[in-house]
């Protein structure tokens, strides 16, 4: 039987990162991934990251002709149902081929020490005696291959295949995502009939979770996002193209993808376990984004995680604990309020949208901003949501029920942030915590509780 520290299930962006920085603290680790490394990571060609995430986090360049780097833009605005009232969101992305940079990643974690296995399948977590998580078993060539290693990280996306896996009672949860809980992506990379420079800028429409921006491999890519299905995504994009008129354009390809988009596990950790990634649905809620969003968890836990294990220590579900507490004091809070708001404030017509923009209340600059680098609201921006929301109601934009959940979204996103910043430090107290949880979910809803074309 070999025998590693950790275990990392899928290499991707969050298994290789995690790889890397572990192995730099030099713990030995192994990464295992069920694709060959011909068709690791191939549901789109392009993807992107915010330029100053990928400094932050030491992530390998890209430059112009290497390959891999695709297109870069620095300016953003988002627009109206109907194409109108642009606002400025401060952004600078890099594009590049997924493939290959996820090719990149992988050497870069391997450069100190971490070792990857390509079409190796997981299969099931070993325990000891105390029925505490000992290593891992996965299969490759048909062979089940057993693995000793003191702690394993679930990176394996919308699966989860580790973290569903477990013993029902191991203090994780196993749910499933569902069509509900995920955001069907479609891009379509297109060249322009006409050539015009104001479509050289990255633009986005939030009433139909849609966007066109700049791409050296085509004129631009045109990307829609929705709950339900591909097949629902189509129609969200069929009323988009009859509210907004885009330029006239070809359609050179068309792929497909999946991003969650569902409140992140209560607790991250149990014994010599953490889910990291998609796995534990990390994903920037007015986005979907969730490359670096996952990062911001995988740098507390190298921190935490490496003195826990030094000297061959075991890390428990004790001793991981803070890394729970120190992501929902910062990353942890802001999503959730935020997917709150989210949750309630879409549920209105391109009317009340076009209105709202006007006006400069809900999506505001500020708001819009915000959600890019952490959204915090004050007396203020409550007073004006309210004023605004009374205002279109008596001139008739506002329909009473997309009142009532505006306001409630932007109650539920205040109760949220404040109930995660009260995480529990240690698993005492926990449960209650869970249970007040619970049923601030339920109030708040999710972005699929609405579905305004049937």
């Amino acid at each position: 039987m070999s025998k590693y520290d950790i275990v990392i299930v899928g290499a991707s962006t969050a298994g290789s990162y995690f790889a890397r920085r572990m192995s730099e603290k030099g713990f030995r680790v192994l990464v295992i991934d069920k694709s060959s490394k011909e068709r690791i990571s191939p549901d789109y060609d392009i993807f992107h990251m915010g330029k100053s995430e990928m400094e932050h986090f030491g992530l390998p360049e890209v430059k112009k002709g290497d390959g891999i780097y695709a297109f870069e833009f620095s300016e953003q605005y988002m627009y109206s149902a109907f194409g109108g009232y642009p606002k400025p969101s401060p952004t600078h992305v890099i594009g590049m081929h997924k493939h290959d940079y996820i090719i990149r990643m992988n050497e870069w974690a391997c450069e100190t020490g971490a070792e990857i296995v390509y079409e190796a399948s997981y299969d099931s977590c070993d325990y000891d005696e105390n029925g505490r998580i000992k290593g891992l078993t996965y299969q490759k060539n048909g062979e089940k291959i057993n693995v000793e290693c003191r702690l394993v990280a679930d990176c394996s996306g919308i699966p989860a295949v580790v973290r569903r896996s477990l013993p029902d009672n191991y203090g994780i949860e196993k749910f499933e995502l569902t069509s509900d809980d995920i955001l069907y992506v479609i891009l379509k990379y297109i060249d322009f009939t006409e050539k015009k420079e104001e479509w050289l800028k990255s633009h986005f429409w939030i009433a139909y979770k849609s966007w066109v921006a700049p791409a050296e491999v085509t004129d631009a890519l045109i990307g829609i996002g929705s709950c339900f299905g591909f097949d629902y995504a189509e129609k969200v994009y069929e009323q988009f193209t009859r509210n907004v008129r885009l330029p006239s354009h070809t359609v050179k390809k068309i792929e497909k993808g999946r991003t969650p988009y569902h409140r992140a596990p209560y607790s991250f950790v149990a014994d010599g376990f953490i889910c990291m990634g998609d796995a534990a649905c990390m994903t920037k809620p007015n986005c979907g984004e969730g490359c670096t969003a996952a990062l911001v968890l995988e740098d507390i836990a190298v921190e935490i995680a490496s003195d826990v294990m030094k000297n061959d220590g075991y890390p428990t579900r004790e001793s991981l604990w803070s890394i729970n507490k120190r992501y929902n004091d910062t990353q942890g809070k802001e999503f959730a309020g935020m997917m709150a708001l989210l949750a309630s404030i879409v549920r209105h017509s391109p009317k009340a949208n076009e209105f709202l923009f006007k006006h400069d209340a809900i999506f505001s600059k500020k708001i819009l901003a915000g959600m890019e680098g952490g959204l915090t609201l004050d007396a203020s921006d409550y007073l004006k949501t309210v004023v605004f929301v009374v205002i279109g109601l008596v001139s008739g934009n506002i329909r009473i029920s997309e009142i009532r959940s505006i306001l409630a979204g932007v109650i539920n996103s205040g109760k949220m942030t404040e109930l995660y910043s009260r995480f529990p430090s240690t698993p005492d107290g926990f449960d209650e915590w869970v249970k007040e949880a619970e049923e601030l979910w339920k109030k708040a809803g999710k972005l699929a509780d609405w579905k305004p074309l049937g």
